[in-house]
């Protein structure tokens, strides 16, 4: 007999053509209660499936766990299983990316080398009502635009989300009243990551005194994707008029990007695909306001130059370091450009003794994230630590003795446009701690 679930399942999957019945697809099934019931959900649908289960051995035994339940599974519905075990770490730090990054990489890589060697049409993806609104929440942190206000869309090229209709609770109450297994991942009770403190401590009681903000969330993410969808269309439009692609490079007059109002937002429109930060277009748009001809700045795979009459983007190779990067308020570690380990703690008079040129302390509190982890420029200034009054970063490292070629590998860390660190060298004055500091953030570089 059908449950009301998998009605609202059937119909959501209908209405949004989502599946078709000669589509072969693959299910990507973690082992926790979203995946697991969408794989049986699947299966009374009596389509053509498949699982897919990475093991990305982070969690130890616990992460082979998962892996046995999932094959269990498999065995269970009768279903072929496709299992890949990887070293997420060492990945990470090969390709300087976060954990969670080169997680998502490589479970990605996997579908689609499945996907050409089976002839797999589609990839269900497990994501639902709740994981949508915690993503708006982190991309409003990230200032990611209508874009990504939007959340994660419900079909894209061959990968669904036939779950994005159905809270969390009632994927777990419809998995207890069918008597369906599942496993819990540990790594979601903390609050090491931004998504779980959002989950924990945001989203509750927005829950509790406003009954359906949720729902009414997902519905005016709704709303704003189609709004990206037609800002999209006449940006490409635009863009078709105003680049100029000369080799690799494109090409595009300053004069035409002054008359764009506002250009901050027309910058981060046309400029996304080349993965531009927030922090990193605002500077651009000042430049080119300002007519600050010779400004660099970068993402990790273009550089902007802002000439007189033109601004230039240009593909870095592959062995150039990335121009400038985001550190987001719970990151605890970045492995590219520079190797940096972040940690807060209270505040105490030992910490003092720790600090030396490879370690900067700062007032947690007094900080505006993200920061900014960028090559230093010309005209940089900073309050060195202990001084009233200014200093061109050039100038500190003339006395420093730095050298020409050790100057090309300078990075300074940036608060709300004020530099509280050249990095390995001199912590600045702003945001120092002080008696009355509660938390502290220790940043130190290896």
């Amino acid at each position: 007999m059908e449950t009301e679930f998998f009605q609202q399942f059937k119909t959501f999957i209908t209405k949004n053509k989502l599946v078709s019945f000669n589509d072969k697809i693959l299910l990507a099934v973690s082992g926790g209660a979203d995946s697991v019931v969408m794989a049986h959900l699947f299966k009374e649908l009596e389509c053509s499936i498949s699982i897919a289960h990475v093991n990305f051995r982070l969690r130890g035994d616990e992460s082979d766990e998962d892996e046995r339940f999932v094959r269990e599974l498999a065995h269970q519905l009768n279903i072929p299983v496709h299992v890949k075990l990887v070293d997420t770490k060492a990945f990470a730090y090969e390709h300087h990316l976060s954990t969670q990054v080169a997680a998502r990489d490589l479970r990605y890589a996997f579908f689609d080398e499945l996907c050409q060697e089976n002839g797999y049409t589609r990839v269900a993806l497990g994501h639902h009502l709740d994981d949508q609104v915690e993503t708006f929440f982190i991309n409003l942190m990230r200032r990611s635009g209508l874009k990504g206000l939007g959340g994660m869309p419900l079909a894209r090229d061959k990968f669904i989300r036939p779950l994005l209709f159905a809270r969390r609770s009632e994927i777990e109450q419809y998995a207890r009243h069918q008597g369906i297994a599942f496993r819990n991942d540990s790594s979601n009770d903390g609050d090491l990551y931004l998504r779980n403190k959002i989950r924990h401590h945001l989203v509750p009681p927005l829950e509790a005194n406003l009954p359906g903000f949720s729902e009414a969330l997902a519905s005016g993410m709704n709303l704003l994707k189609e709004d990206a969808e037609l800002i999209q269309q006449v940006v490409a439009e635009k863009k078709q008029s105003l680049f100029e692609l000369k080799g690799e490079e494109n090409h595009i007059p300053v004069s035409e990007l002054k008359k764009l109002h506002p250009l901050y937002s027309w910058l981060y429109y046309l400029l996304i695909e080349f993965g531009f930060n927030s922090e990193v277009l605002q500077a651009a748009t000042e430049a080119i306001l300002n007519s600050e001809s010779g400004k660099l700045f970068g993402s990790h795979t273009h550089r902007l130059v802002v000439d007189r009459s033109e601004v230039i983007i240009v593909p870095l190779a592959q062995n150039q370091v990335a121009q400038a990067i985001l550190i987001d308020v719970d990151q605890t570690e970045v492995q590219f450009p520079v190797h940096l380990l972040l940690e807060v703690m209270e505040n105490s008079p030992r910490l003092t003794l720790q600090v030396s040129n490879n370690m900067a302390l700062f007032d947690r509190d007094k900080l505006h994230f993200p920061l900014l982890l960028r090559p230093w420029q010309q005209g940089d200034r900073f309050v060195p630590f202990g001084m009233k009054g200014s200093k061109l970063v050039s100038d500190f490292l003339i006395d420093q003795k730095i050298s020409v070629v050790e100057k090309e590998h300078v990075f300074v860390l940036v608060s709300d446009d004020e530099i509280i660190w050249v990095v390995g060298h001199r912590a600045g004055g702003h945001s120092s701690v002080t008696e009355k500091t509660l938390k502290v953030l220790r940043v130190s570089c290896r």
